[in-house]
Formats: C-alpha cells, structure tokens, sequence
C-alpha cells in the first residue's frame, strides 16, 4: 500500500511536471495515502476480512453474541428427567450400599436403554411413529456379512 504511494510521489518528483500540475495530483495522492493507510490498519490486525468481520466491532475487538431463547425440551429429554429421577428415587428406597448403587453414568445408560422401548419415544414399535419410523429392510440374498477366515 505505502510503497505504491512512495513509488507515485517518486515518479511525479522526478519528472519535469510543473507545480500546478503536482497541485492536482494531490487530492489523488491523499486519497491513495488514506486507502493504503486502511489496508496497513487491516493487515496489522485494526481489522478482520472474510466471513468473520462481522463478529468484531469498529476496534478490531470481537463482538458479544445476542442471546436467544433457548429450545424446547424434546421428548427424550423429558423422559430421561423423569426416568433419572425415577431410578435416583428407587436406589434411595432400596436403600442400597454405596457399592451396590449405579454411579450416574450408569444410571443414565440404563434410562437410555428404556427409551428404545418407551412408548413416548416416537421412534420406538410403542410410539406414534410406531413401525413406520423404522421400517423393516428386506434381506437380499448374497448380501451376507463376509466372515474373516
């Protein structure tokens, strides 16, 4: 940016232009100096290019998101809330020793394993999808797994 400004005043210098005709270049000159100035500002980190220009302000400095209403519960996430509570309360009757009770991560795979069935899981051969959301695929002949010998 700034050499081709140094290279232009360099070139009109040594010519033999008269001091008018160096006048009106200089608007040309000032508008080169403040582009090449820009340019210098971005590359030095006064600015972002590409598609994530948006996300800074006028300082280089990154813009706060807007926050936005977060989604609605799904239906496996309602389930696993009121089937997590529901396996915490029966370990808390049973009245298990510490060994015998499920840690959390086994509590929850447990509860992942009785939404496959539930009727509330729309997926599942008891919910509104029923038998439809995963139809049966038809067995080919001669599409058998290859067994390693």
């Amino acid at each position: 940016g700034s050499f081709v400004v140094v290279q232009l005043f360099a070139l009109v210098h040594c010519s033999t232009r008269t001091m008018a005709d160096m006048a009106k270049l200089a608007p040309a000159f000032a508008k080169l100096a403040e582009a090449a100035q820009e340019i210098s500002d971005i590359f030095a980190g006064g600015g972002v290019l590409g598609k994530r220009a948006g996300e800074y302000d006028e300082n280089g400095k990154k813009k706060k998101k807007e926050k936005r209403a977060p989604r609605p519960p799904t239906a496996f996430n309602l389930f696993m809330k009121k089937a997590v509570a529901e396996t915490k309360q029966e370990q808390i009757a049973r009245q298990l020793r510490p060994e015998e009770e499920m840690n959390p991560k086994q509590i929850f795979a447990h509860c992942a394993a009785k939404w496959k069935n539930s009727p509330d899981n729309p997926k599942s051969e008891h919910g509104s999808l029923g038998s439809l959301a995963n139809p049966a695929k038809p067995k080919t002949p001669g599409m058998a797994k290859k067994t390693k010998k």
